[in-house]
């Protein structure tokens, strides 16, 4: 603060470009270390077993059986064949949701590859079904 004397009378002068140049610069700083994600991956939904509940719409379902057999719907398909099949058929629901009901003994990789076939398809979302726990399992 500056003190100006005038005729009888103190008056006070605030600065306030220091104030200004420090937020100013704040502001900087924030825009330059601020990283904006555009992530382009899956965008799941994996309920819990303990939470589980009903879908409210129906979705296209794929299922993926122990033995590693992929089908949409009822019919089964060859990977090659898959995102034609989900592609074909997703168009037939309102929200272009995909349901994924893996066993549990398939492989990761194969897990992934279904998930990307439906991404390629057109899905706009994946979701894991899930079976309620069992009483003897929640030990």
């Amino acid at each position: 603060m500056l003190y100006k004397p005038t005729k009888g009378k103190r008056s006070i002068i605030v600065d306030l470009s220091p104030l200004i140049d420090v937020v100013f610069l704040l502001l900087i700083f924030l825009m330059v270390s601020t990283r904006f994600i555009d992530d382009h991956g899956l965008d799941l939904a994996l309920p819990g077993s303990e939470s589980r509940r009903e879908a409210e719409t129906e979705h296209l379902t794929v299922f993926v059986d122990k033995e590693g057999k992929i089908y949409v719907g009822e019919e089964q398909f060859a990977p090659r064949e898959l995102e034609a099949a989900i592609n074909k058929r997703i168009d037939d629901y309102d929200d272009k949701m995909v349901v994924l009901k893996v066993d549990k003994s398939v492989s990761h990789g194969k897990v992934v590859f279904v998930m990307d076939a439906a991404k390629s398809a057109g899905a706009s979302g994946l979701t894991f079904a899930t079976m309620a726990p069992s009483t003897e399992n929640r030990q």
